[in-house]
């Protein structure tokens, strides 16, 4: 007998596919214009979590210029103005400011927004205070032990465990994959020993957590002569790559001292080499907060030493960064500062937004109108359109300034361009006798050619007009427009040629687009 061949499942078309992809953008845009998705992208809650610019929100404008000698290379160029760049947003999220924006501008500049500070002085002591860089080891307590807060806190003491040994105390844990932020800091204040936030505001005993009283007492790194250790004497601080006695590479943070400060590390790793973790770790403090803590394995080393660990690239160019500009911060010269009120306010913006809405209804009803079941779907299109560019604008996060909402209204414009070119093909398709699915098809292979090649014309131009703004101080504007616009269009190519296609074939063969009438065309079926 011979075996009946087996039936094999109905297979999902590449239409089906492409429904589903389209299904899963659309509702995972939609979920990032949500408040979950806000929460998630850590974004404000108002304005669907987006961006807005100075003019929409007010605050600070500032622009700065990094002063290098003739003979810096390129590459430490960059490298210094990454470390410029993280220890000014270290700074400013310690303040508190929200959605800060800080960006390097060509190779010897950064510019700064700050929305909803109007005081530029204040803004400009924000930005031009150096990070202070100092290096701490773990206290002992009485019980030659390592010191915890939970130690300070049930012995009740008036004055710190090593009290040879002045400054403040900093609680923390040790640095695991990442910063550290104090715990609580322990001050002499008074005659007595006072608990402190970062910003010196005492602390109430009682409101300290119970999970906390494990964070080490980090008090300052002293040499023999009783000199703290900071970052004024290191030299360099640079991610290298080592190799192992079995051939392994590995990346390392190479670091240098000058002539006193090898002498004051030596002292420390003299003192801390013979003991036990975590006595023998050297915490690296960044403004109060841990951001490594290598332990010290040597006890001499001649103002030079490697701090190792299961390091990524990326990993030891941000500590390398992070003690680079901290010890050396590199002088920076204002070139640009402005206050700016928010000129449009927070009318403007509600009615721009409502602006936008009216204006996209009356697109999607004239599509409807002039151009029937295509029109409808492309009205679809649009609708996925703008929630795409919308979530994309809130992930990057772009800031949208007037500007760029000028160039997200002229991309909405130009994906209504893109349909039309495609409906007028089709119709020519259809006047001809072909079927509605291969008036899509052909319709669509022959308007890609104009819709490509104008919005590659339009790249271009975005192209170079936020090159262009790269090299102007107050240069917001115009890179806002560029960036918003070739998003926009971007995305407008994907619904324009990809979504409306998608959705008219899976409605080829609906009862309503057997008419002519209803794919606007006049006097026959199709």
């Amino acid at each position: 007998m011979q075996r009946r061949p087996a039936r094999k499942g109905p297979r999902m078309s590449r239409n089906g596919w492409l429904l589903l992809l389209i299904l899963a953008l659309l509702g995972t845009s939609i979920w990032v214009l949500t408040t979950s998705g806000s929460s998630a992208l850590g974004r404000d809650m108002d304005h669907l979590g987006l961006r807005l610019g100075l003019d929409l929100k007010g605050g600070t404008h500032l622009v700065y210029q990094g002063q290098f000698s003739d003979n810096v290379s390129a590459d430490e160029k960059d490298f210094k103005m990454d470390g410029v760049a993280k220890a000014i947003e270290t700074r400013i999220n310690r303040y508190g400011v929200v959605e800060p924006v800080i960006q390097r501008q060509g190779d010897d500049r950064i510019v700064v927004q700050l929305p909803g500070i109007t005081d530029l002085e204040q803004a400009k002591a924000l930005i031009e205070q150096t990070a202070f860089l100092e290096f701490r080891e773990v206290e002992v307590n009485s019980g030659s032990a390592p010191a915890t807060l939970g130690d300070y806190l049930s012995d009740n003491r008036t004055d710190f465990y090593d009290s040879a040994v002045a400054g403040t105390r900093i609680f923390a844990f040790p640095a695991s994959g990442g910063s550290q932020p104090p715990v609580v800091l322990l001050e002499r204040r008074n005659g007595g020993l006072e608990y402190v936030d970062v910003n010196g505001d005492p602390i109430d005993r009682g409101t300290l957590e119970a999970n906390l009283e494990g964070a080490y007492s980090w008090m300052p790194a002293v040499g023999d002569a009783g000199e703290p250790l900071t970052g004024a004497y290191l030299t360099k601080a640079e991610p290298q790559y080592q190799q192992s006695q079995v051939g392994v590479s590995k990346v390392v943070v190479a670091i240098g001292w000058n002539s006193e400060g090898a002498v004051i590390f030596d002292d420390i790793a003299g003192r801390l080499n013979p003991r036990t973790s975590p006595l023998n770790a050297l915490g690296i403090f960044l403004d109060s907060e841990l951001i490594s803590s290598p332990t010290i394995l040597q006890s001499e080393y001649g103002g030079s030493a490697v701090i190792e660990g299961d390091f990524t690239p990326k990993e030891a160019r941000l500590l390398a960064i992070q003690l680079d500009s901290g010890a050396l911060p590199i002088p920076l010269k204002s070139l640009y500062s402005s206050e700016v009120s928010a000129t449009l306010g927070e009318q403007f913006t509600e009615n721009a937004f409502l602006a936008g809405i009216i204006a996209l209804g009356l697109i999607i009803l004239f599509m409807m109108l002039y151009y029937r079941v295509p029109g409808l779907v492309a009205g679809l299109a649009l609708l996925i359109y703008l929630a795409m560019v919308l979530a994309i604008y809130k992930a990057i996060p772009v800031t949208l300034s007037l500007a760029g909402l000028a160039g997200f209204v002229v991309s909405l414009g130009m994906a209504v361009d893109a349909n039309v070119l495609i409906f007028e093909r089709m119709n020519e398709e259809l006047r001809a006798g072909r079927t509605l699915k291969a008036a899509v098809d052909t319709g669509f292979s022959r308007a890609w050619p104009a819709i490509r090649d104008s919005n590659v014309t339009t790249f271009i131009a975005c192209g170079i007009l936020y090159w262009f703004g790269s090299s102007i101080v107050a240069s917001s504007a115009v890179m806002g427009f560029a960036l918003t616009l070739f998003i926009g269009v971007a995305a407008s190519m994907f619904t324009a040629i990809v979504v409306t296609r998608t959705l008219l074939i899976a409605l080829a063969g609906a009862r309503m687009t057997r008419r002519a009438l209803m794919v606007g065309v006049e006097g026959r079926s199709v």
